[in-house]
Formats: structure tokens, sequence, C-alpha cells
């Protein structure tokens, strides 16, 4: 290798770290939506109303984001990255901006349900699928730190937003002083997006790579899809609810509020360094593993967790509720991985949408579920059955898929071996339709759209 080309090759891999670590700032601020705890309080202060009104504006803004990939997957595909990026961070800005504004319970519906949420999920959705693709041999430790900076949003923006709220500046110019912030750091982060170059958007895993690229009409068809959806659904369901309930359920065993508000911090703490860490296992070990070693590890915290409650010794279910917060990180790492290993890069955001949306129903009724069985029961003895039972379901669900992937393979075929280790310079065939299916085209992948 020359040592122009290695300079090339240097410049390419420093700009690939340059863009994950703008793209972390992106998610830092879209990740500001999910902060509504520290928001609610001075607005219901303030004006009165119910709430459950109140808290309705949180749920808009959670499926506004959850929808934002199918609704502008297409255009994401179409657009370019920045100006798709640039568009969610003014949806975003202006949309928390005029919610400092509000004097109508529908105008918090409308800018911080409606606006803050698809222009969060927009960014995202595009940074991730850009990033993803200057990673596509590190995949799942891009995703994981993606998602980490995504969740990390309502702790440092949340916390900034909480001082501000309760200095003389008050809760509206709060409203602005983030939305001022959240954009300007997202223009700025815009800067840095740009697509790779062919010899690095054709990097694959070292494993498990299934090699097709396949549209969400035909995503939905293939069992692979449906297995892996199960399998993280019910756990991070079942997760959602003992994270929901953990201070409960600690002081109902007869743990101090202290100590219960301790575990739970660190169930917190767990659930971000649980994100790049599953991410890491990703890479290291390959997606056929890492669908059965971590539900193996859920089964193993679920009845363990259990055990601690049943027997109601607290200081051995703390312990449990870390590991608990580190496997529910873990799986929220896997979504995208799976999706750009399994179905290819090109429809990535289309296809990571459509599992979202498959996910929220269990992350709405899990928590519903464990606080019925709390009232109609006193306790969550009978909540702490069905979980190892989800458990196991997600571990049976993540065995089939390898097969499943076979077949998915099999079906659509492969044209070559991926070419991981493409040299610069090399001229391979372009396509007009976007990096995504240019990275398949060049890496030996077999497009069918």
């Amino acid at each position: 290798m020359t040592a122009n080309t290695t300079a090339s090759v240097r410049a390419f891999a420093d700009r690939r770290w340059l863009c994950l670590i703008s793209a972390m700032v992106i998610c830092v601020c879209a990740g500001f939506g999910y902060a509504w705890s520290v928001l609610q309080t001075p607005i219901i202060a303030r004006f009165g109303w119910a709430d459950s009104g109140v808290a309705l504006a949180y749920t808009i803004t959670v499926v506004c984001s959850t929808m934002a990939p199918l609704l502008f997957g297409g255009l994401i595909r179409r657009m370019s990255s920045r100006l798709c990026v640039a568009v969610g961070a003014v949806l975003f800005g202006a949309g928390l901006f005029a919610a400092g504004l509000i004097s109508q319970l529908w105008q918090l519906y409308l800018f911080y349900g409606v606006c803050c949420g698809l222009g969060s999920g927009m960014s995202y959705t595009v940074w991730t699928t850009n990033t993803l693709a200057w990673f596509g041999d590190k995949v799942g430790f891009a995703s994981g730190v993606l998602v980490m900076g995504f969740g990390m949003g309502a702790l440092v923006l949340g916390s900034l937003a909480s001082a501000l709220i309760y200095s003389p500046l008050g809760w509206r110019l709060a409203f602005v002083a983030i939305a001022a912030l959240a954009l300007v750091e997202a223009l700025v982060a815009v800067s840095f997006i740009q697509e790779p170059p062919p010899h690095i958007a054709a990097l694959k895993p070292k494993r498990d790579a299934v090699g097709v690229s396949l549209p969400g009409s035909r995503t939905v068809r293939e069992p692979s899809f449906w297995l892996f959806c199960i399998w993280r659904s019910v756990v991070m369901g079942a997760g959602g609810a003992v994270i929901a309930e953990a201070s409960v359920m600690m002081t109902g065993i007869g743990s101090s509020v202290a100590f219960a508000t301790a575990a739970v911090g660190a169930l917190g703490l767990g659930n971000g360094f649980g994100r790049p860490l599953g991410g890491i296992l990703y890479d290291r070990i390959g997606q056929s593993r890492t669908l059965v070693v971590l539900p193996a590890l859920a089964l193993a915290v679920s009845v363990g967790m259990a055990a601690a409650y049943w027997f109601e010794v607290p200081w051995l279910f703390a312990p449990f509720l870390l590991v608990e917060g580190l496997l529910y990180g873990m799986y929220a790492a896997i979504n995208t991985s799976y999706m750009r290993t399994t179905f290819g890069q090109r429809d990535l955001a289309m296809n990571t949408g459509i599992s979202a949306v498959v996910l929220a129903p269990f992350n709405l009724v899990f928590p519903l579920v464990a606080a019925a069985l709390f009232e109609w029961t006193g306790g969550y003895e009978a909540f702490f059955v069905i979980v190892p039972a989800f458990a196991l379901l997600s571990l049976l669900c993540g065995a089939l898929c390898k097969p499943a992937n076979v077949r998915l393979q099999e079906k659509y075929g492969v044209a070559e071996p991926a070419l991981a280790g493409a040299a610069v310079g090399e001229t391979r065939e372009r396509s007009a339709d976007g990096v995504g299916q240019r990275a398949d085209r060049e890496a030996g992948v077999a497009h069918r759209a």
C-alpha cells in the first residue's frame, strides 16, 4: 500500500469517528423529549390542568418519534442526509420554542408532542442510518453508542432544564434556552455529515452478515423479522415494567427509601452503559450467539430477582436491578444492528421504524400489567412468575433466528463474498439509488427490491 493510499485510509477512518461523535451529539439533543418528568410539574402548577391530560403530551411525543422512520423513510432515501437532519433539527427546536409560549393544552400536544416527536425521530433515524453506513464492520458498537446518546439526552439536558426552570428564568424561558442550545448543536453537527466512500460503505461484520437487501414490504413477510421482534419486545417490555416499578418493588420488600433510590439510580446507570456493551458483544461474538446469550442471561436474572423478591431480601434484589438495567440497555442496542446485518443498509430506516412500532405496544402494556397485578394481589409475586416465562420465550426465538436467517439467505442468494477490505481507489459499480444500495452491490449483495 502506497503512502498516499495509507494517508487516505487514515483520513477516512478519522472521518467516520468524527461522524460518530457528531451523531451522538444529535442523539443527545433528540433524547431531550424524554425528560418529560422535569417539564410536567411546572406546567401543571401554572395552568392547573389534569395530570393525565398533561402526561398525554409525552405519549404523543413517543408515538410520533416511533412513527417518524415510517413517515420519513422514503424521504430519507431520496433527500440528502444533511437536509433531512437539518429539517428534523429545525422541527424539534421550533417545537420546543413554541412549547414555551403555550396557553392551551392542545398547543402542548401539537408543539411538544407532534413537532418535537417527529423532529427527534427524524434526526435520530437519519444520523443512525448514515453512521451505520460508515461502521458496517462495527455496526453493533456504533449502534450502541448512538442509542446511549439518545438515552443521555434526558439526563444531560433534563438536568439543565431543571436548573433553568427553578432559576429566575422560569419554565417558559427554559424551553426557549434548551431549544436554542439543541438547534445550534444540531446545525453545527450537520456540517460533519457525509456519505461514506465505496470502500467504507462496503464493509461488513466479521460474523453473521446475512447478506440480503430487502425493503420493509418484504421484510415483514420474513420469519426472521418477527422472531427478532418477539425476541426483543417481550424482554424489553418486561424490563420496562421493572424500571417503572423498581422503587415500589424495593420498598415493598423492606428497603429504605434511600437504598431504593440508590438501586434505581444503579439501574439507570446500567441501562446507559449496557447499550455500548451490547453493541460490542454483537460485534465480538456475532448475531446468532448474541441472540442466545442475552436471553439466557435475562432468564437467570429474572429467576434471581424473583427469588430475592419472594424472600424479601433487598440487598440481593438491588444488584439484580443493576444487571437488569445492563441487559435492558444491551437489548435496546441490538435492534438497528440486527436490521442492518440481516436486511441491509438501503432500507434500514424503514425496517428499523417498523420494528420500533412492533415494540411500542409492549412498552405501553407491560408496565400497566405489572401495576394491575400489584393492585389485585398486593405485591409483585405474580409478575415475577411471568417475567422468566418471557425470557424463556425470547431464548427460543433467538435460537430460531439462525435457521430462519439461513433460509432467508438461501431464498435471496448472495452474488459473491463480501469485500470487507476493499482498497482505496478501487473502482466499483455505482448506483443512483443512494449509498445503501451502492454499498450492498459493492459488497456483492444481490439487491432485490
